[in-house]
């Protein structure tokens, strides 16, 4: 029996399909209409509704999701706020208020989605630094997003006294209470002894940690996915520790999670990871997940390889490193095998003398899929030579690659134009990318030319200020 609470009341759902969608739904089968289908992928945020969670401390988290892109037994002891549970009598929500105040709305198709992404914002303890990025998942084409922003920080460095906040002690009973899911099509299990048990006993099923690219063979491919076993709750999977080298990364950990781990310890990093996928995207998407697809067009496949990173393979049993290149083998194709599933990323320290940047280049800056993704690691010995280099490129052949060829023109070098040169005219021996939508053959050939004397200028400028604070 699937259990949530919705808008404060209980549900209990006994007849729903595995592959059934939180906005399917809510709009059919409650006939709560005010969340909007308007692209079926979670890039347009007007499904946008508020999911709140239990922490260890006893408290509410309260986080934007994509409603369109949710199974909704994921969702089993959870409480759904859609934007019809704001409005308490006669009063708009203060959320709401703010949105009308600040001249946030035209036509009113996206409204409900921004709204319920605004009151995600009001409810965080401790309010970001940049409010606007609650907004970066909803798209509109009325109001030029200025009102929005504005509300969004006005929200930010101002107490909203939510009316919902009453409810708050009954839905965290509630919780307490809630028995674990049972379901003949949809598993959930918590350990990898069990996780290994629900595969072999369903080797149809499909894994799906938060189906954020999963669940689009449901809304986009209009495919049935009749069994899935989710490994949100796999205890193996969740967490971050530290190892002798670096630290381990749970392939099931959500990546608004990642995000704040790597800006702490991996800096360079931080733009790539804030723009794969909007917040709302991130609050359910995983590493593993995205590893687990293989896409070329991926950013986290480049990413580990410029790192050195590994993927850890497990079959409750067994578990095995393979580097991100040996991994991928083909296009969406992995070595994986039907029994085993990615457990967890394992990322080295980064040396003093390790120079890493990745550049990621997409048609729309936030929430886009890359036209090119360039990784670029370089350890620079004591007598100013290329000791060590990995390259790594997305978007170039049928799965994100290692860039041999070039990685050979510096080792053993300085870093200096001409080499940079040299390295720049090898390009087009080195990849063959094909022409689509997102750019030509041509284009990606001199956006990797570009990158390369970019990462070739800005260690220039990193040489210069650490002499200048030497």
């Amino acid at each position: 029996m699937l259990e949530l609470m919705l808008n404060g009341e209980v549900v209990k759902v006994d007849s729903a399909k595995a592959d059934t969608m939180l906005l399917n739904y809510l709009r059919e089968q409650r006939q709560m209409t005010g969340s909007k289908e308007g692209c079926a992928s979670g890039d347009c945020g007007a499904c946008t509704v508020v999911v709140a969670s239990k922490t260890e401390d006893d408290s509410l988290s309260y986080r934007q999701i994509n409603a369109c892109i949710t199974p909704i037994h994921s969702l089993h002891g959870k409480h759904i706020i859609t934007v019809e549970h704001l409005k308490q009598g006669d009063d708009l929500h203060p959320v709401q208020q703010m949105v009308v105040d600040k001249h946030g709305t035209q036509c009113g198709f996206c409204t409900p989605g921004i709204v319920m992404s605004l009151y995600a914002l009001s409810k965080q303890a401790q309010k970001p630094q940049h409010p606007s990025d609650f907004l970066a998942g909803n798209l509109c084409r009325c109001t030029g997003y200025g009102p929005l922003i504005d509300a969004a920080n006005t929200i930010a460095s101002t107490k909203i006294n939510d009316p919902l906040t009453c409810e708050e002690q009954q839905v965290k009973q509630w919780m307490s209470t809630v028995q674990p899911l049972n379901s003949t099509t949809y598993f959930k299990p918590t350990n990898r002894k069990a996780l290994a048990s629900a595969i072999a006993l369903h080797p149809k099923a499909k894994l799906i940690a938060g189906g954020t690219d999963l669940s689009l063979e449901v809304t986009q491919q209009l495919k049935s996915l009749p069994e899935l076993i989710d490994i949100s709750a796999v205890d193996d999977l969740l967490e971050i520790t530290q190892t002798t080298s670096g630290w381990r990364l749970g392939a099931a950990v959500p990546m608004n999670i990642v995000h704040e781990f790597m800006k702490q310890n991996f800096p360079s990093t931080d733009e790539v990871i804030e723009r794969l996928g909007s917040l709302t995207i991130r609050h359910r998407a995983t590493l593993g997940g995205s590893l687990g697809h293989a896409s070329p067009i991926g950013d986290i496949a480049p990413l580990l390889m410029s790192m050195n990173g590994r993927i850890e393979v497990d079959d409750g049993e067994t578990k095995t490193l393979y580097a991100p290149e040996d991994y991928i083998t083909g296009y969406r194709e992995t070595l994986i095998k039907p029994n085993q599933w990615i457990s967890a990323i394992h990322l080295p320290r980064l040396a003093p003398n390790q120079h890493h940047a990745i550049y990621k280049v997409s048609k729309r800056y936030e929430d886009d899929i890359a036209t090119v993704t360039l990784g670029i690691n370089m350890t620079i010995d004591s007598d100013k030579r290329v000791k060590n280099c990995i390259i790594s490129a997305g978007g170039v052949a049928a799965k994100s690659v290692r860039l041999f060829e070039l990685e050979k023109v510096f080792v053993g070098r300085r870093l200096t134009q001409p080499i940079v040169h040299s390295a720049r005219n090898k390009v087009t021996a080195v990849i063959q990318p094909l022409s689509d939508v997102r750019g030509s053959a041509e284009y990606r050939i001199k956006l990797v030319q570009n990158l390369l004397q970019r990462f070739y200028l800005e260690s220039q400028h990193v040489e210069t200020r650490l002499v200048q604070h030497a």
